[in-house]
């Protein structure tokens, strides 16, 4: 067991023994050995320790185990480790051991192999009952340093993985470098939890309450906002976030953006982007150039999971409060709207399109260019069909349609919606299923540039062939509309 006082009835001499220590001899003791009076003075080669222990019995073996515990007391304050609620379990275990091997070889067991540390002298004083033991020991100063750096660095270990973190994290907070102070008390709270330290989950806890503290203190403030573009335009100005605490800037702060920006299909979908505020906590985010129409937002929030991630035995024991620092990051984010705007629904614009059959005959009806015309009117667009020979339009012969639709219009339109659809399956089970398929262009008829193109499939149930055709090609018309309406400049 580790020692951290003097055993009971034990007396230490470093330069004269104690004046009233039972059992002490007195300065007319002429028996007494120098040593007893006056403890030798370390060499070049040795430290000397002199404990004495006393029974006031007269036990001696009782004084001299007490002795032996008070000179073990001594080398322990020598080698300058001190036992805490905070030494982890080996530094513990490793200086027990130290102890038990000195005690061994005060003892002279047959086993006690302890190099560079021997008892040179003991000497026995009774005065009355009571019986004193004083024992003389010698270390060779190389060994005992050895020794000491040894166990200083074990307890040193601890220091260093848990309370230097912390430490840390409280300097980088007193200095205003909040963000990296957050992450050093999450280290410090891992490493706390992943220590051998009798009290390791306070020490964690006490950490982790620290990281959501400055988190929470975290302010994320929009500097713009409100922005307004129109679709495949670039933004003008960019989208500033201020992080700040107490109104001091968090310098280096690592923010997760989430932005709308089209999928490899060209619909609408979301992505994000990990980026870090510059020296005075200010970050700046141009969107990728628009591709839809109407209002969007961005999102940005504190990005933890650089921290997190790497925090295995937190996430074990203590998960609920990793969850609540996730959820506090996400409840702090800042939302961005901007408004995508699009010249096309002033744009006056015609439609043609080719329906046709399994086998490539057109139907005779215009069930696609009415579902697009409708939608398209929908959005206020300000939107006409045309029908152009309909070979035109199987040929997909864009130059020849523009220059035809330009002969009959004049001037009165300047784009054109164009494309095909074709029944490409048609099942009779429990009622006629009808899936058609088409594509679709948009032309500027002044340059004949092509705005926008694609494709998409559409599958209607009706009770008859008739009506699951003619409902079939509506609805691939109305999502085509819708599409246009979304995207097109």
């Amino acid at each position: 067991m580790i020692r951290n006082a003097i055993v009971t009835g034990a007396c230490i001499t470093v330069a004269a023994l104690i004046v009233g220590c039972a059992g002490s001899p007195s300065a007319y003791d002429s028996e007494a050995p120098e040593w007893v009076v006056e403890a030798p003075r370390a060499d070049a080669e040795y430290e000397y320790f002199v404990a004495a222990g006393s029974s006031p019995g007269g036990d001696a073996a009782e004084a001299e185990q007490r002795a032996s515990g008070a000179l073990i007391d001594e080398i322990v304050r020598y080698l300058g480790v001190r036992v805490t609620s905070e030494t982890s379990a080996t530094a513990r275990a490793s200086l027990e051991q130290f102890e038990t091997n000195v005690e061994q070889q005060i003892t002279q067991r047959a086993d006690a192999r302890l190099s560079g540390f021997r008892i040179t002298a003991r000497y026995r004083h009774e005065r009355g009952q009571a019986v004193t033991v004083y024992l003389l020991g010698q270390y060779e100063r190389s060994a005992l340093s050895a020794e000491r750096e040894r166990l200083q660095a074990l307890f040193q270990e601890r220091e260093d993985a848990v309370a230097e973190p912390e430490r840390r994290a409280q300097r980088l907070e007193l200095e205003g470098d909040y963000y990296r102070a957050l992450g050093k008390y999450l280290e410090a709270a891992n490493a706390a939890a992943t220590s051998e330290l009798e009290n390791a989950d306070l020490h964690a806890e006490r950490n982790l309450a620290s990281a959501r503290r400055l988190l929470s203190a975290m302010s994320l403030s929009k500097r713009t906002d409100g922005l307004e573009t129109t679709v495949r335009s670039s933004f003008e100005q960019p989208f500033e976030l201020a992080i700040s605490v107490n109104d001091e800037p968090v310098p280096g702060a690592r923010v997760r953006v989430a932005y709308p920006d089209a999928r490899a299909d060209g619909r609408p979908g979301m992505r994000s982007r990990v980026m870090t505020a510059d020296n005075n906590g200010v970050l700046r985010f141009y969107p990728p150039v628009p591709r839809f129409v109407g209002v969007q937002t961005v999102t940005m929030s504190l990005d933890l999971e650089p921290y997190l991630s790497s925090l295995s035995e937190l996430e074990v024991r203590f998960r609920p409060q990793l969850d609540t620092l996730r959820r506090t990051a996400l409840e702090s984010q800042a939302v961005f709207r901007y408004d995508v705007g699009s010249r096309a629904r002033t744009v006056p614009t015609g439609v043609a399109f080719l329906d046709t059959d399994l086998v490539g005959n057109a139907t005779g009806a215009a069930g696609t260019r009415s579902g697009i015309v409708d939608a398209l009117s929908r959005a206020e667009f300000t939107v006409r069909p045309v029908a152009p020979d309909p070979e035109l339009l199987r040929a997909e012969d864009h130059a020849r349609l523009i220059e035809t639709v330009r002969e009959e219009y004049d001037e009165a339109l300047e784009r054109l919606v164009v494309g095909r659809a074709r029944i490409d399956e048609f099942t009779e089970n429990g009622g006629v299923i009808v899936r058609v398929s088409g594509s679709i262009t948009v032309l500027d008829l002044e340059t004949g540039e092509v705005l926008y193109s694609g494709s998409a499939t559409q599958r209607s149930r009706a009770n008859s062939p008739e009506g699951a055709v003619s409902s079939a090609f509506r609805a691939l018309g109305d999502r085509f509309g819708d599409q246009l309406a979304a995207v097109l400049p």
